[in-house]
């Protein structure tokens, strides 16, 4: 048995450390950097061990990670989430259902009033460099999650009693955890949330060995010998701005995965990446990294493209406190005036849904019977000239200058469609910083992006924009009710589901339909081609670029 480490010692190695306020969310319309940051590559080339990688998958990233530490990225997920493990995981079945199943927590009873979490963790699991697992190292995850320097992900489990306090250094310990006995752990929120598990699903509350992550410092996540966990591989070599080499845990509490090992290859250039892939040098190609090429792939390879939904929403905004967006009529005719499935069909093939709401296909509570949101440019007209528009009027559209080129491509045929019914909405580019900075005052004009689920409940999605004013600011979106907002963050604690669910059903249809506070846009599919040679591949329920390899096998 490992030398156990108390909270009170973490805090006190802690101590000196600043603090963040709040963490990350996975969105496709930033692109969030690490607080730890990616050492220079001279001090980072190589990392980790020699193996010899004969026989093992190959895949492809477009960009290098930042950090295997979870706690320090909210983008770099495909080391995380095959080195480490969390205490539940969302599991999709044949139909597409998606549920949450038991990982490190074996099962969970949960208190009447929806308050008390007592997890019974799984015994005889391992790290990778032999020590135990025990509820001590979920304490101790928790407790770093909040109070780790450059820290990120912390709204995954603010939730937890006494987390606020911590977050804000007024307190040393984490009220709300409790650590029963090795294979027993209490959590206590400080109010019922009905997503928490869904959650903690999220990769970024991926459980640390207590003793080894302290050891390794400000190492854990760059230095490839110190960063372990529970997965079923383990992080083996890291050459920066090459490779990323991961091998097999003989010792995975599951059982040791077929592959021997994957080798992930930094490939910024999508051409190459295509030409590797069919030269069977690339087992993997994530077609949205050679968009250009998907509709020759799947002509060429029908057989080997594995596709799945992003569970994701492009949505375009309007902002509340700009003329003439106050109107509601307004809005309902910027909502009628685009046409989301041409767009959908000229830039993605088609290859997705046009979604009615807030929540996209493949997310828990998905409403499939709401009102469509018709293409209707003559209404739209008739409705602008009833609230004294009838000449149109200007507005902005805000680009991010790093966004894709699709998004961009995007951004121009909204402002086409516009003009159409006499609304002159021009495109004004912004640097990526100016852009988040006046987006985060509430200043930005109509602007379109992506929000990607970070876990599966429709909280992620409608508290993350409607849950209160300083949310909906911070989206630009500035919403005004009040009422609505309050249902909104009060819907968190409804612990019926049926109930639950109910109440979000009534609230997208108050905020899309009858306010019209934003334009759902469309979902999308993701797709891969796969090599012949690869089975068992499946995309992650949420649609994420980042892979799980442990159920992939090779055959030669």
């Amino acid at each position: 048995m490992k030398k156990k480490i108390s909270l009170m010692l973490a805090a006190a190695l802690t101590a000196g450390l600043a603090l963040t306020g709040c963490g990350g969310s996975k969105t496709s319309d930033t692109t969030e950097s690490s607080a730890a940051g990616a050492e220079s590559e001279s001090a980072a080339e190589v990392k980790g061990v020699d193996v010899d990688t004969t026989g093992y998958l190959v895949a492809a990233l477009n960009a290098d990670i930042q950090t295997a530490d979870v706690q320090k990225t909210s983008k770099d997920y495909e080391v995380p989430f095959n080195i480490f493990d969390r205490l539940v995981d969302v599991e999709v079945d044949a139909d597409g259902n998606s549920k949450i199943v038991p990982s490190l927590a074996e099962n969970w009873d949960i208190s009447d009033d929806g308050l008390e979490y007592t997890f019974h963790l799984r015994q005889g699991v391992k790290f990778h460099n032999g020590n135990d697992f025990t509820a001590e190292d979920v304490a101790y995850t928790f407790h770093r999650l909040l109070t780790v320097e450059g820290g990120v992900n912390t709204e995954f489990i603010d939730q937890i009693k006494g987390a606020d306090e911590l977050l804000a250094g007024e307190t040393d310990t984490l009220e709300g955890v409790e650590v029963v006995d090795d294979y027993t752990i209490k959590v206590t929120l400080k109010e019922p949330f009905a997503g928490f598990l869904a959650s903690i699903s999220s990769p970024g509350v991926s459980i640390y060995d207590s003793e080894a992550t302290e050891a390794a410092g400000d190492q854990f996540g760059m230095d490839p010998a110190v960063t372990v966990g529970t997965g079923p591989f383990e992080f083996a070599s890291w050459s920066f701005n090459n490779q990323l080499v991961l091998t097999r845990n003989e010792d995975y509490w599951k059982g040791a995965s077929e592959l021997p090992g994957v080798v992930i290859k930094i490939i910024p250039d999508t051409e190459t990446q295509s030409m590797m892939f069919e030269s069977g040098e690339l087992d993997i190609l994530d077609l949205d990294y050679a968009a250009d090429s998907v509709d020759r792939f799947t002509e060429t390879y029908p057989d080997q493209i594995v596709q799945g939904p992003r569970v994701g929403i492009v949505y375009f905004t309007m902002n509340f406190n700009k003329e003439p967006f106050q109107d509601v009529r307004v809005r309902k005719a910027v909502q009628m005036s685009i046409d989301r499935q041409a767009i959908l069909d000229a830039l993605y093939g088609g290859r997705g849904q046009v979604e009615q709401g807030i929540f996209p296909h493949g997310l828990i509570g998905f409403n499939p019977d709401q009102e469509e949101i018709k293409y209707d440019p003559e209404a739209a007209k008739a409705l602008l000239a009833e609230a004294g528009y009838a000449d149109g009027f200007d507005m902005e559209i805000a680009a991010d200058s790093s966004a894709s080129d699709t998004m961009t491509m995007a951004l121009e045929i909204v402002s086409d469609q516009l003009a159409e019914v006499g609304i002159n909405a021009e495109i004004k580019n912004y640097d990526e910083s100016t852009w988040l900075e006046t987006r985060k005052s509430g200043e930005l004009g109509s602007f379109m992006s992506t929000w990607s689920a970070d876990y599966n409940d429709p909280d992620n999605f409608i508290y993350t924009f409607f849950g209160n004013e300083e949310k909906t600011k911070i989206r630009s979106i500035n919403y005004p009710d009040t009422e609505v907002m309050e249902r909104v963050a009060k819907a968190r604690t409804i612990v019926n589901e049926d109930e639950r669910l109910a109440e979000y059903k009534a609230l997208e249809e108050k905020i899309v339909h009858e306010d019209a506070a934003w334009v759902p846009m469309f979902s999308r599919l993701h797709l891969f081609a796969v090599s012949k040679r690869v089975q068992g591949f499946a995309p992650m329920w949420s649609g994420l670029s980042d892979q799980l390899f442990y159920n992939i096998s090779l055959s030669e």
